[in-house]
């Protein structure tokens, strides 16, 4: 890599770390949409379960106890409430960290083009 100013240098670290940051928040959603399905899929069987008093268990750590099939359905749509509201929560976060990006990565690669036009940062290649 060429010499480029600690200015450059220092707005490419941020936009890296804003990367890496865009990215947690990208797997995080994943995850918690990965356990919502799951707790729609717990909840569909248990809606289709015909006996009210049908057997039900739940884990607790590394075990299973018996439950209360109502019981147990509104602990699952609890549950699936407050992963929505994260999922929510985390696609906004997850939004502005790219509209934050974008904005940066716009902003370094003009100043890398001016700095290439000067003189001071030929022959650098942007990290995408």
């Amino acid at each position: 890599m060429a010499k480029i100013s600690p200015q450059l240098q220092d707005q490419l670290m941020k936009l890296q770390q804003i990367q890496q940051q865009v990215e947690l928040l990208v797997n995080q959603r994943m995850q918690l949409e990965r356990e919502s399905k799951e707790v729609e899929r717990a909840i569909s069987e248990l809606d289709q379960l015909e006996s009210a008093d049908a057997l039900v268990y739940k884990t607790i750590g590394a075990i299973l106890i018996k439950a209360d099939k109502d019981k147990v359905r509104e602990e699952l749509a609890e549950r699936k409430e407050t992963l929505e509201m994260r999922v929510k929560t985390i696609s906004r976060q997850e939004e502005r960290a790219k509209s934050d990006y974008e904005s940066k990565r716009k902003t370094l690669q003009a100043a890398l083009q001016q700095a290439k036009m000067g003189g001071t940062g030929e022959d650098f290649q942007e990290p995408m």
